[in-house]
C-alpha cells in the first residue's frame, strides 16, 4: 500500500497544483453568486407615536432578525453585519394584528449585495396602556446597633418615588424601598446613598423590565439614620377617688414596674418615670379590685418611643379590700396615765373598757393591746367623778370606731384608804359566805357525779373579729 502511495509522487502533486490553478481561473472568469446571512439587531423608529398616545410596546420574539443576501463569491470576504440596518417603523403598526414590516437598508458596500431581505419579514408588537403611580419609600435597615442604642428615625430624600411603565409591570409592584446596610455595633448617626428596590405583595424583591422608569436620580436615594439611646423608665401611679365605706384601697399591682424606651439623648435626659394619670386610675365607690389596661405609647412625650422588644400594653390592678372590726377589753394595766397627781387616787368605773377598732383582717389578727397605745389624760381633774375618754396614737393599721362609756373617780389619799378598808371588810364577809356555799356545792356535786364547767372568763369573750357588713356596691 505504501509503495502505491509514493509511486509517481511528483506527478500526483503536480496534478493537484494544476487542478487548483484551473479552479482559480474558472472562479475569476465566472465569479458566481453565493447566498449569505447575518444576524442584525432590530432597531425601532417613531416609538414616540405610541408614547404620545400613552401606550407601551413590547417586541414579541427575538430582538434580532436574519438578513439574507446574494454576493459574488470573490466578494464574500467583504461581508460584515454592520453593512446592514434592520428596523421597524411603529407609525406603520397595524392595530388589528399588531404587526409591522421589517425594513432592511445596506449601509456599506451596497454594490456587492443582491436580493437583500430579512427573516422574519414582519414582527409582532404588543401594546398596552401606560400607568404612572407614586410610592412612598420604605427603609429596610440591616445591621446591629451597639449595646444601649437602637435605630431611631430614618430620613429619606426623596421620600416618594413616581413610577411610570406598562400597566402589567406597574401592577406587580406592591411597594418600593431602600436597603441600608450598616456595620455592626453602630452608635452614631449615619448618612449615605443607595438604590431603590421593588417588592411584590409577598415582600420579595421584584425584577421589572426596562420599560419601567422612575424619577429617582442615578446616584440613588439619600438617607440619614439617627441612632437613639435606650433607657429604662420606672412606672408611677396617680390614683384618685375614695372607695366605698367599709373598704380600703391597699395598693397597685402592675404587670411590670418599668418599660424600655428609645429616643434622642436630649429627649431622654429629663425623663426618669412614666406617670399613669389619675384619669385612668379611679377607685370612686369601689367595693372590689379594679383592673385597667394601659397603652404606654399614649403617655410618652413626642420623640420618645417604646423599645422594640418591649410590650407597650400593661395590666394594672387597683387592690380594694373590705374592713373588719375587732373588740379589745382594756384595764388600768393596759393604759398610760398622763398628768396624774401624787396626792390623788384615780379609779376607773367600770374597771374594763371595751374598744372597737376597724382595719384589714390581716392587720387586726396580728394586733395586740400594746399596739393600741391607749392613754388617759388626768391632768387638772379635781376630786369627784368625771366622764372619761381614751386617746390613741394615730396608725395606718387601724381606726378606733368606738369605746364604751366609763367614769374616772378621783379621791384624795385619806378618802381612798377608808374606802379601801370598808371594801376589804365587805370582801371578807363575802368570801366566807362564798366558801360555805362552795362547800355545799362541792358536796352536792360529789353526790351527783361530774358536772359542766363554768363559762370562760368574761375578759376573753369579747376578743373577736367581726366582719363589717353592709349593702354591696357594684363597680
Amino acid at each position: 500500500m505504501k509503495e502505491r502511495l509514493i509511486k509517481n509522487l511528483g506527478l500526483k502533486i503536480l496534478s493537484i497544483f494544476l487542478a487548483f490553478i484551473i479552479w482559480l481561473i474558472v472562479v475569476n472568469v465566472s465569479n458566481p453568486l453565493v447566498s449569505g446571512r447575518r444576524e442584525v439587531t432590530l432597531e425601532i423608529e417613531n416609538d414616540q407615536v405610541l408614547t404620545a398616545a400613552r401606550r407601551a410596546y413590547d417586541i414579541m420574539g427575538k430582538s434580532t432578525v436574519t438578513v439574507t443576501f446574494d454576493v459574488h463569491a470573490r466578494d464574500n470576504y467583504k461581508v460584515q453585519p454592520s453593512d446592514f440596518r434592520a428596523y421597524i417603523d411603529l407609525s406603520e403598526l397595524y392595530d388589528v394584528t399588531g404587526s409591522v414590516p421589517v425594513k432592511v437598508e445596506v449601509l456599506k458596500n451596497d454594490e456587492i449585495y443582491y436580493n437583500v431581505s430579512s427573516k422574519p419579514g414582519i414582527v409582532r408588537v404588543q401594546t398596552e396602556d401606560m400607568q404612572t403611580k407614586p410610592f412612598v419609600l420604605e427603609a429596610d435597615v440591616q445591621g446591629k446597633p451597639a449595646d444601649g442604642y437602637a435605630f431611631g428615625s430614618i430620613v429619606l430624600s426623596p421620600e416618594t418615588v413616581t413610577v411610570e411603565g406598562p400597566v402589567s409591570q406597574v401592577g406587580l409592584i406592591n411597594h418600593i424601598g431602600v436597603k441600608i446596610l450598616l456595620d455592626e455595633n453602630v452608635n452614631g448617626d449615619l448618612e449615605g446613598r443607595t438604590g431603590i428596590v421593588f417588592y411584590d405583595s409577598n415582600g420579595n424583591e421584584l425584577q421589572v423590565d426596562d420599560r419601567v422608569h422612575t424619577d429617582v436620580e442615578e446616584k440613588g436615594v439619600h438617607y440619614i439614620v439617627y441612632m437613639n439611646k435606650i433607657k429604662e423608665l420606672s412606672l408611677d401611679f396617680d390614683v384618685e377617688g375614695e372607695v366605698a365605706p367599709g373598704y380600703r384601697f391597699t395598693g397597685v399591682e402592675c404587670s411590670k414596674r418599668s418599660v424600655s424606651v428609645t429616643g434622642s439623648r436630649s429627649g431622654l435626659a429629663s425623663l426618669n418615670t412614666i406617670m399613669i394619670p389619675s384619669s385612668l386610675l379611679n377607685i370612686n365607690n369601689a367595693t372590689k379590685d379594679r383592673s385597667v389596661t394601659v397603652d404606654v405609647r399614649e403617655l410618652l412625650p413626642e420623640g420618645v418611643e417604646i423599645g422594640e422588644s418591649d410590650n407597650p400594653m400593661i395590666e394594672i390592678r387597683l387592690r380594694v379590700e373590705p374592713l373588719v372590726t375587732r373588740n379589745f377589753e382594756l384595764t388600768e394595766s393596759d393604759l398610760v396615765f398622763k398628768g396624774q397627781s401624787q396626792e390623788l387616787v384615780y379609779k376607773l368605773l367600770p374597771s374594763r373598757i371595751t374598744v372597737t377598732i376597724q382595719g384589714l383582717r390581716e392587720d387586726l389578727e396580728q394586733l395586740t393591746k400594746e399596739d393600741l397605745k391607749a392613754s388617759l389624760e388626768l391632768e387638772g381633774l379635781p376630786e369627784g367623778t368625771h366622764t372619761g375618754s381614751l386617746q390613741f396614737e394615730s396608725s395606718d393599721r387601724f381606726d378606733v370606731v368606738s369605746q364604751t362609756e366609763f367614769q374616772i373617780q378621783v379621791q384624795n389619799q385619806t378618802g381612798a384608804q377608808e374606802s379601801s378598808v370598808d371594801s376589804s371588810e365587805t370582801d371578807i364577809e363575802t368570801t366566807e359566805g362564798e366558801s360555805i356555799s362552795q362547800g355545799e356545792s362541792t358536796q352536792a356535786s360529789q353526790a351527783e357525779g361530774p358536772g359542766l364547767t363554768e363559762p370562760a372568763a368574761e375578759a376573753g369573750a369579747f376578743d373577736r373579729l367581726e366582719s363589717q357588713e353592709g349593702p354591696g356596691l357594684t363597680e
